[in-house]
């Protein structure tokens, strides 16, 4: 008689596998506290840092959810949800670790720091809350660290005290870390001169109550504009300052030719009719300036020089090696073929009607440089491409910016005169909308000086609606075709 075999479940391997990576997420968590504290320990750092832990669970993960617990009435989890403990950790006294290395400082201060954690327990988000002044020496520890912690994408410094060196770490922190999103409300500087966090590759920068100025405005604007150093940011917030007018000009002037911020908050602001109405051109046909078409011709000029350039230097360099390779090549099959094998006329016509092996050759040169330079450089990429231009009267004209999404004004001093300004901008780039993909999505303007209702803001709400429905439509159809290519 045979001995059963030792087999093991299909769960119960399930479930030591989800052990063995409970266990190594909460190593990550532990390491990460542990660096901390030898890091202040090794950096002398004179003030007690207190740690607190969290798990935020994004929207799709809670969708997800609860969909299960309808659909299912019993659910086994293959990886079983590992809640931290909310634990302080101190730096000065409350870690044996820390003990043996940390030297006899005077604590001052406590820098209260949150570590936020996905649904994997990953860290995400690092949150310093309500400090008097940030201290350097903390964002040079958190500027070694970060490095090492690919999930994290977000740094939020919230009510604290910041100066121009507090700027200069957070510069220094985004070009060496995996952080594209940093949130600054309620940390007003005093020179409003950010430029050095926009020279990175931040999608995400929120100044709310930041008492930024128009100023700062123009600084951050001209950081905007095409092939700028904030050319890839996505989303700024600049609600509740003190914006007005001249700050709005500015933004107007950057969305000319910016082609990828996707939302724009100017909320609870001094912006008036005349500030939105510089907003609101730029979103629907406007003629180009003189300065504007000489540097579209510019930058079409040098891009083909470029191109040209890298051109003659592939054929110059590798296509020669290769012409001589496909030569030899082809020289030794003729004579295997002409010793082998006797040409009939019917063959004898094709190879008359061929080519000769000189031009198929360069052909294949010309192809092979040709697909180098499209993987190289690509397409011409400019923000007023000629598919987006028309010329009218021998004016050139754009078809306005459609890659801002979302605009919010509420709160400022609009009137009646923004509501039509606005109704004009929703019919014309949905009238355009069949040719060119975008245009505004959701447009804020409540608490401002304006009618409770009126016909405008009637057929805006169902425009909006509209254009909402068929970005959802647009999404899920997008969804669908990447579950049927999977």
């Amino acid at each position: 008689m045979k001995s059963p075999k030792s087999t093991k479940s299909l769960r119960s391997i399930r479930s030591a596998r989800s052990g063995n990576t409970e266990n190594i997420f909460h190593d990550d968590i532990c390491d990460l506290d542990n660096m901390l504290v030898m890091a202040c320990a090794k950096f002398n750092c004179p003030y007690a840092v207190s740690v607190k832990k969290e798990i935020r669970q994004d929207d799709y993960y809670k969708a997800l959810k609860q969909a299960d617990n309808k659909t299912k009435s019993k659910r086994i989890s293959l990886m079983p949800e590992h809640k931290v403990p909310e634990s302080t950790v101190d730096v000065p006294t409350h870690s044996d670790q820390a003990s043996s290395v940390t030297p006899s400082v005077s604590y001052t201060n406590n820098i209260a720091t949150t570590f936020v954690y996905d649904n994997y327990h990953t860290l995400t988000e690092i949150k310093i809350t309500k400090v008097s002044q940030v201290p350097d020496i903390l964002l040079k520890i958190f500027g070694l660290l970060v490095p090492y912690y690919k999930n994290l994408v977000r740094l939020s410094i919230t009510n604290c005290g910041i100066d121009m060196y507090t700027i200069h770490e957070l510069g220094k922190m985004l070009n060496v870390s995996t952080i594209t999103e940093i949130c600054l409300d309620g940390s007003p500087l005093a020179s409003c001169d950010y430029s050095i966090l926009l020279r990175s590759s931040l999608r995400n920068l929120s100044l709310c109550r930041c008492k930024v100025n128009d100023e700062a405005c123009e600084i951050i604007a001209s950081k905007l504009h095409h092939a700028a150093a904030a050319d890839n940011l996505l989303l700024l917030n600049l609600s509740s300052n003190h914006i007005t007018d001249e700050g709005a000009k500015y933004f107007g002037g950057a969305l000319r030719t910016n082609r990828h911020l996707r939302y724009l908050n100017l909320a609870d602001n001094h912006i008036t009719d005349g500030g939105a109405c510089y907003l609101l051109d730029v979103l629907i046909e406007f003629p180009l300036t003189y300065d504007e078409i000489l540097n579209m011709r510019r930058r079409r000029l040098d891009y083909f020089k470029c191109r040209n350039t890298l051109y003659s230097k592939y054929l110059e360099g590798h296509c020669k090696r290769s012409y001589d390779q496909i030569s030899q090549s082809t020289s030794s099959k003729r004579k295997k073929t002409s010793t082998t094998t006797l040409k009939s006329k019917s063959s004898a016509r094709k190879e008359k009607e061929r080519p000769s092996s000189g031009s198929a050759i360069e052909d294949f040169i010309k192809t092979k440089a040709e697909m180098m330079l499209t993987e190289v450089m690509g397409s011409f990429q400019d923000p007023f491409h000629p598919h987006c231009t028309k010329n009218v009267d021998g004016y050139k004209y754009y078809y306005g910016n459609m890659t801002l999404a979302s605009l919010n004004l509420a709160y400022n001093n609009l009137s009646y005169i923004t509501i039509k300004k606005l109704y004009k901008v929703i019919l014309y780039q949905n009238s355009i909308r069949k040719t060119i993909n975008g245009g505004l999505v959701k447009v804020v303007v409540d608490g401002n000086n304006m009618p409770i209702s009126c016909t405008e803001m009637t057929d805006i709400n169902d425009l909006m609606a509209k254009n909402t429905g068929q970005t959802g439509k647009n999404l899920e159809l997008l969804r669908w075709r990447s579950r049927a290519i999977k």
